[in-house]
């Protein structure tokens, strides 16, 4: 009896229509380890593949010429479109941005805050959690570069990297707020006062 029932569970799986096909941009092929979509020949990410209903592929079996790798039994792909057309969304999603880096730097800065943070603490008389939300602002032109070119057909990681990635942004949200901008003011230097001209009659 116990080889009979998986006899039948083998049978569902050879019968079930494969409705979980996935799809890949053109250029790109579905790598398992992790799921997700790559340049052909390479380990660069192209993007989060896309689940295909079930219909036939073109006779071809190819491409559709619409630029998708079919995976197994694939549909169109959905289209691609921004995700932030209007500044509302564009502004909302800056602020989601720069409230992300915020979170990350106070959580990574400030748990493991070695003598070096602690001396910019004083240096600019600011707290460390206060700090890091200034460097995080500073990071706001980058977020609001995101948020414009942000599309639903590319992995948020992946958008993240383009603007991140030469500070240390490989995952949404972190980066090296540090470097977003110019170091923080010194609060102990204290600038000339400036001496009045004197007139002479």
């Amino acid at each position: 009896m116990r080889y009979l029932k998986v006899a039948i569970l083998l049978l569902s799986f050879a019968v079930i229509p494969r409705a979980f096909a996935q799809c890949c941009p053109n250029g790109c092929s579905q790598d398992f380890n992790p799921n997700r979509c790559v340049v052909n020949g390479t380990q660069n990410s192209c993007g989060a593949s896309f689940a295909c209903p079930v219909s036939p592929p073109p006779p071809t079996g190819g491409s559709t010429g619409t630029g998708t790798h079919w995976i197994g039994t694939s549909p169109e792909p959905p289209p691609c479109v921004r995700l932030n057309p209007t500044k509302v969304l564009r502004d909302a999603a800056t602020d989601t941005c720069v409230n992300a880096l915020t979170a990350n730097a106070k959580f990574w800065g400030c748990l493991f805050e070695d003598d070096a943070g602690k001396a910019e603490d004083q240096k600019t008389g600011l707290s460390c959690g206060g700090r890091q939300e200034v460097l995080a602002n500073q990071c706001r032109g980058r977020c609001a570069g995101l948020a414009a070119d942000a599309r639903s057909c590319i992995d948020p990681n992946t958008e993240w990297q383009a603007f991140f990635g030469d500070i240390s942004g490989e995952q949404v949200g972190s980066a090296r707020v540090d470097l977003c901008g110019p170091p923080l003011r010194d609060v102990h230097i204290t600038r000339p006062q400036r001496v009045p001209l004197r007139r002479y009659h």
